[in-house]
């Protein structure tokens, strides 16, 4: 480690600008990182909200919950899997929409419209949002939650909103936070009133059931579920399900790996040359002899210094700029996933930088002096 902190002090120019380009490429990583969950977030949130552990949808919808619409023999039946397993059933009206707010003005003047998702519940049950500004419901039939991120559009409590296709106005009377669900807005209010009062173009119905138990581990549950066209998943489960998710979450894991790799080679490159470089120097301290297994440490040492030193100051970059970013952007800070992304990155820089192990085995002090 001396050697190695010697080398840098005595040559900060040449290795400021290796620890640069560490800093850039782990910026980049760090910052698709934090995008990725952010994205991920936005489609998974209102699922994890609801803090359950199974649901059942129908069979005919292919695992896809906005296409699920429960029949009354089908909510029998998961009711009686709710009393067979002491557990809670939480029905789930879902459906697409779009939210007009008529008092509101986007940028063009005209009345502010927003895809949201429209969730009616049971006000009472386990699936009742927590209110993070404003009121609960207390009139079912004309007052509904929505998620904060509106606010951003302009929408504030006592505004007027109503779901297109239908003449019904409601009154948002709170907002919710992290309630949302394929990227779009919750909306949540009372099953009834949505299916008495929703856009009848789309004719709300219970899209889902929601199990407090996990019933994918009771193989009759599952049995008698399938007999009456049903499919449990887990939550986790569901949120694979949804449409995009899986392959949005693919493609950033690819190019975050992609990039730790090109920045651990570049890395492993440098360190090479610079080595290629140090021949006559290697060669006088073989000469005068130093080891070469101490050596080789000092290049390793060397090489987790500048790694950790640009991926360090990569992630303050990160953490600056998740400060100024505006809160339109799905931007999300996980410090298990930074720590996980700067771990391998360094471990495969130290790999990357053992490259050079074999031209310091092989350097003959007197050919190198000479």
């Amino acid at each position: 480690m001396f050697l190695a902190l010697r080398e840098i002090r005595h040559e900060p120019v040449r290795f400021g600008l290796i620890i640069s380009v560490i800093t850039l490429v782990a910026y980049l990583t760090f910052f698709l990182a934090s995008l990725a969950v952010g994205l991920a977030h936005l489609y998974r949130a209102g699922i994890d909200g609801w803090d359950t552990a199974s649901v059942a949808i129908t069979d005919a919808s292919n695992e896809n919950l906005s296409a699920s619409r429960l029949s009354d023999e089908q909510l029998s039946t998961t009711e009686s899997l709710a009393q067979d397993n002491g557990t809670t059933a939480s029905t789930l009206m879902s459906t697409a929409a779009v939210a007009q707010a008529r008092d509101v003005k986007d940028e063009d003047g005209e009345a502010l419209r927003d895809d949201v998702f429209a969730f009616g519940i049971d006000l009472d049950g386990e699936l009742s949002p927590t209110v993070s500004s404003g009121r609960a419901i207390s009139d079912p039939s004309t007052e509904i939650l929505v998620d904060d991120s509106l606010q951003a559009k302009g929408l504030r409590t006592g505004d007027t909103l109503r779901l297109l296709g239908s003449d019904h106005d409601w009154t948002v009377v709170g907002f919710t936070h992290d309630t949302t669900f394929q990227s779009a807005p919750v909306v949540t209010l009372d099953g009834d009133a949505l299916r008495q009062y929703g856009p009848t173009s789309l004719s709300p119905a219970v899209s889902a059931v929601v199990f407090k138990a996990d019933l994918t581990e009771d193989s009759r549950a599952v049995k008698s579920a399938q007999d009456a066209g049903l499919t449990i998943l887990t939550s986790e489960e569901l949120i694979q399900t949804l449409p995009g998710y899986s392959a949005q979450v693919l493609t950033f894991s690819l190019m975050i790996g992609s990039l730790i790799i090109i920045a651990s080679t570049v890395l492993g490159i440098f360190i090479y040359v610079l080595t290629l470089q140090k021949r006559p120097v290697l060669g006088i301290l073989k000469a005068r002899g130093v080891p070469t297994s101490y050596l080789i440490r000092s290049g390793c040492a060397q090489t987790l210094v500048l790694s950790v030193a640009g991926i360090g100051a990569g992630l303050l970059l990160t953490v600056a700029t998740s400060l100024v970013l505006p809160s339109a952007v799905p931007f999300r800070l996980s410090g298990l996933l930074d720590l996980f992304v700067a771990t391998v990155f360094v471990l495969v820089s130290v790999v990357g930088g053992l490259i050079s192990v074999r031209v310091v085995s092989r350097i003959d002090p007197v050919e190198a002096i000479s």
